[in-house]
């Protein structure tokens, strides 16, 4: 009964040792699906001047840009959901997606940043910034 028992923990430790390392995995992948995401969202920086426009460049209010980024969070959604992400993360990521398909840039890029904070917070304990520096944008 005791060899039993023995078997059974260490089958489930086993289980449970090579699973983490794979949610974990995904979470970081979702991390930088997300932080693709917000960069095709992010405006190019002007540096208070002006200057001229690549037109082999896209902004990030673009209808395309958006829905690019859009594919990106529900991937990121996926990844997310299947590696065990915190509830605030996948609760701002599907924020995220349904702004994104209704092609609004500014909530979209804020409803992402908001799902990166606490993917990075749920992941390593700790909030991280890992969010583009420029074009930034204030909650309404």
């Amino acid at each position: 009964m005791k060899n039993a028992m023995l078997v059974t923990l260490g089958v489930v430790a086993l289980v449970l040792l090579s699973w983490v390392p794979g949610a974990q995995a995904q979470v970081s992948d979702a991390i930088s699906l997300t932080n693709q995401a917000i960069m095709e969202l992010t405006d190019f920086p002007a540096v208070g001047m002006r200057y001229s426009v690549d037109m082999s460049k896209i902004g990030g209010a673009d209808v395309r840009q958006i829905k690019k980024a859009t594919e990106l969070l529900q991937d990121a959604l996926g990844k997310a959901r299947s590696g065990n992400a915190s509830p605030q993360a996948i609760m701002k990521l599907e924020e995220a997606v349904a702004y994104g398909s209704s092609t609004m840039h500014k909530e979209t890029r804020l409803y992402a940043q908001g799902a990166l904070w606490y993917l990075c917070a749920g992941q390593t304990g700790d909030p991280c910034d890992k969010a583009p520096k420029f074009g930034s944008y204030v909650a309404p």
